[in-house]
C-alpha cells in the first residue's frame, strides 16, 4: 500500500523523467504532462489494489507508454471522424435535404456506437484495414473485432434502415 508521503516522494523523484519519456511518445510537452498526470492519478486512485513487482520506473514508463498510445488512438479516431464529417459536409452543401438528413442520421448513429465498436468500424470501413490489422492495432483478438463489427453494423442498420437502399455498398 502506498501512503501519501511515499507517493509524493515517488512523484518528485520520477516526474521529470516521466515527462521526458512521455514527450517522446506524444511529441508535445503539454500532452506529455497530461499523460503523466493521468498515470500518477491512476496510481494514486488504485494504490490499495496495485502491486508493483520490479522497478517502479519500469512500471511508470510502461503505464505512460500505454496511456500515450491510447490517447493517440483516441485522437486519431477523433481526427478521422472530423475529417470525414468535413468531407461529408462539403459534399452535402447544395445537396438535397434528404442527403443532409442522411448525414445527420449517420453521424448520430456513429455516435451511438460504443467507443470500441465505433473505433473498429472506423478502422474497417473508413481506414479500410483488415480485421487482423485492426486486431493488431487495438491489441484485441480477430474474434473480438468481428463481434464489434457485427454489433456496429446491427446498430447502424437499425438506425439507417430507411436509407439502406441508398447506402448499399457504401458503408455496409
Amino acid at each position: 500500500m502506498l501512503d501519501l508521503q511515499s507517493f509524493e516522494e515517488l512523484f518528485r523523484e520520477n516526474h521529470a523523467q516521466c515527462i521526458a519519456f512521455a514527450t517522446h511518445y506524444m511529441g508535445d510537452s503539454h500532452a506529455a504532462e497530461e499523460v503523466v498526470q493521468q498515470v500518477f492519478l491512476r496510481l494514486w486512485e488504485k494504490r490499495d489494489s496495485i502491486t508493483i513487482t520490479g522497478p517502479v520506473k519500469a512500471y511508470l514508463f510502461s503505464a505512460i507508454r500505454n496511456t500515450a498510445i491510447s490517447q493517440w488512438r483516441k485522437d486519431n479516431v477523433r481526427s478521422d471522424r472530423e475529417t470525414q464529417y468535413s468531407n461529408i459536409k462539403d459534399v452535402a452543401i447544395g445537396a438535397s435535404d434528404e442527403v443532409r438528413e442522411l448525414e445527420r442520421l449517420y453521424l448520430r448513429a456513429l455516435d451511438m456506437l460504443p467507443e470500441r465498436c465505433r473505433e473498429v468500424f472506423v478502422l474497417s470501413r473508413q481506414q479500410q484495414l483488415k480485421y487482423a490489422e485492426i486486431a493488431a492495432t487495438l491489441n484485441i483478438s480477430v474474434k473480438t473485432v468481428e463481434n464489434h463489427m457485427g454489433k456496429a453494423l446491427k446498430i447502424l442498420h437499425q438506425e439507417l434502415k430507411e436509407y439502406l437502399p441508398l447506402l448499399t455498398g457504401f458503408l455496409f
